[in-house]
């Protein structure tokens, strides 16, 4: 529906009558309209008064003698009678581009570049500065200025890397203990290879999202102070990185929180009743999270919102309207308000609404005698009511505003039948597309058990920014086949962390077994990061320690090596004959 095409929405309203409390089926008039689908048998017939087969096809049939006896199934006059009728010329085929990434995304080839895009290096550098300042605060009550050193950007991609792998082996919420065991076998190597248990809980109780030193009057003004920044940072990118595709999805998300919060609230979707609930706009193609937006109601101005579904809706649809996308709409956000507001910014909704939504007409809601599969349809500028009978005899009430013509000829061409029956199957399709989102958040969750409030909030956000950097990475890599979301989680993580196990690699004090360790996990020959200082060759009157047993040993030893000068003892040394000694120093003199 482009520019183009102008259309203009014929309605009728119907006239209120008593109600007629006799059981009948409701059929084809001029007022709604029913499509059943037969697996087989004669369609039927209708000529002055309209008939149907019924379900079991034993051709019981009932008979409305007149419209004016099916007027009486109509209780309001909000629905219009006939169907809206199309006038001027239909527009040039609108064509529906496919998700694709947008600017630096499409330069993003491994899965930690991905991330990168979301948890940006703002995002890093304003963490890092809000950690060490929260650091030196509490730097007066340590003994040891060791225990309490400042953190920095490499070590913060550590930090995360940490708890993302941790949400792969599914321990978010398990003690982080074991991840780091060295004795029982139960830790993961890549953790412990890369920091301590002690710097990791230091970290975890240190890490800030804003300035630990702001004032408290700016903290009252609004209550999502303490993440902010990082919130609409991130926000941001998600809403930049990504040209969604035609469909989307508009719900809410539950995340689960028991501590104190001043806008937690009762959710009795969320695992523990409690916590924050996210709105979130998704694509349908690709599960990548658009635009979202957490509640937070009687916040202080600027930032009080509006928490009603049509504003929320309008809000979130922001960056999409006017493109010609389809919204569909989760429980409780469907409207016939938000349907003409979206419409009028050329973007198309549907959404399911209960039997209790207001001026519904009976005919509609009712179920009784119908066939299974079959739909009514009645009609409201914009908004195109379909009643549809599920396959346990259940009614489903779809509204919508969606429109999927192609051409003018394809339309007249096309029954009214079968578009309804596409409209059911198209929201059946895509109308679980935020439960997938919920779904793989719990699957793979970085979330640790925590009282403190934004700290939850980012765990959330974390999640949401691994979904995104994982749709990123599929649609970069279109030629191989498609990673599966923990392998891609698992590489990224270990991406974040190699880093910070080769600067601690170089570290004096390491024990040489976990140093050997860390040199398998990375990869590096023992040359690159053991350098051995040559020294003169000793004479053999003298005595020294071995240099590759341990100090509690303290094994000494006359004899050392020819080319370092380094006292070895018997168990770390060999003995060659010199024609051997010499075809080895050839072999390794370059050609």
């Amino acid at each position: 529906m482009g520019d183009a095409m102008h259309v203009q929405w014929l309605s009728e309203e119907a006239e209120e009558v008593p109600e007629n409390e006799e059981d009948m089926l409701y059929e084809d008039v001029e007022y709604i309209e029913e499509y059943v689908t037969f697996p087989d048998g004669p369609e039927s017939d209708v000529s002055g008064s309209v008939a149907v087969q019924n379900e079991e096809s034993t051709g019981h049939v009932i008979k409305i003698e007149s419209i004016d006896h099916a007027f009486d199934m109509v209780q309001n006059s909000v629905w219009s009678i006939k169907p809206p009728e199309r006038t001027g010329t239909m527009g040039r085929k609108v064509a529906h581009a496919r998700p694709a990434p947008v600017g630096l995304a499409k330069s993003a080839k491994s899965p930690a570049e991905c991330l990168s895009l979301f948890l940006d290096a703002d995002v890093i550098a304003m963490i890092t500065e809000y950690t060490n300042e929260q650091i030196k605060a509490e730097q007066p009550n340590y003994g040891r200025e060791r225990d309490a050193n400042p953190t920095d950007e490499m070590e913060i991609m550590a930090l995360l890397g940490v708890l993302y792998i941790a949400g792969t082996v599914r321990d978010g919420r398990e003690n982080i203990e074991r991840l780091f065991d060295t004795k029982m076998g139960t830790g993961l190597e890549a953790v412990y290879l890369t920091m301590t248990s002690l710097r990791y809980h230091f970290l975890i109780r240190s890490i800030r999202f804003d300035d630990p030193t702001a004032a408290q009057d700016e903290i009252e003004g609004d209550k999502l102070a303490p993440i902010r920044p990082i919130y609409e940072r991130i926000v941001s990118n998600c809403q930049k990185y990504l040209r969604p595709g035609r469909f989307l999805m508009l719900d809410e998300q539950a995340v689960q929180f028991k501590g104190k919060c001043e806008f937690r609230q009762i959710l009795p979707s969320a695992p523990g009743r409690a916590g924050f609930r996210f709105h979130l706009l998704v694509d349908c193609e690709t599960s990548y999270v658009s635009n979202l937006e957490i509640c937070v109601p009687e916040n202080q101005n600027p930032y009080n919102l509006s928490y009603a579904p049509t504003d929320v809706a309008m809000r979130l649809t922001e960056p999409v309207q006017g493109r010609q996308k389809t919204v569909i709409l989760g429980a409780g956000l469907t409207s016939t308000d938000l349907i003409k507001k979206l419409y009028a910014s050329r973007t198309m909704a549907m959404g399911e609404v209960p039997k209790s939504y207001p001026d519904l007409p009976k005919a509609l809601i009712a179920n009784k005698g119908r066939p299974e599969h079959s739909t009514l349809a009645a009609y409201h500028d914009p908004a195109t009511l379909v009643s549809y009978v599920t396959r346990r005899k259940e009614v489903m009430l779809l509204m919508s505003s969606f429109v999927d013509f192609d051409s003018e000829e394809q339309a007249g061409e096309q029954d009214e039948g079968e578009q309804h029956l596409k409209l059911v199957e198209l929201y059946n399709r895509t109308k679980t597309t935020i439960r997938t989102i919920q779904q793989m958040c719990a699957k793979h969750n970085v979330v640790r058990s925590t009282r403190r409030w934004p700290v939850a909030v980012f765990f959330n956000l974390m999640n949401l920014s691994a979904i995104n950097a994982w749709c990123i990475y599929c649609l970069n890599h279109p030629e191989e086949a498609k990673m599966s979301r923990r392998d891609f989680l698992v590489t990224m993580a270990l991406e974040l962390l190699r880093p910070q196990a080769r600067r601690r690699l170089d570290s004096k004090t390491l024990p040489r077994l976990l140093r050997q360790r860390i040199g398998l996990f990375l990869g590096i020959s023992r040359e690159e990061y053991e350098t051995v200082p040559v020294v003169e060759r000793q004479s053999g009157e003298s005595r020294g320690r071995c240099y590759l047993c341990g100090r509690a040993r303290n094994k000494t030893t006359r004899i050392s090596c020819h080319s370092c000068g380094k006292y070895t003892c018997n168990a770390h040394c060999a003995q060659l004959c010199r024609t051997c000694y010499m075809d080895d120093c050839a072999s390794e003199q370059p050609e």
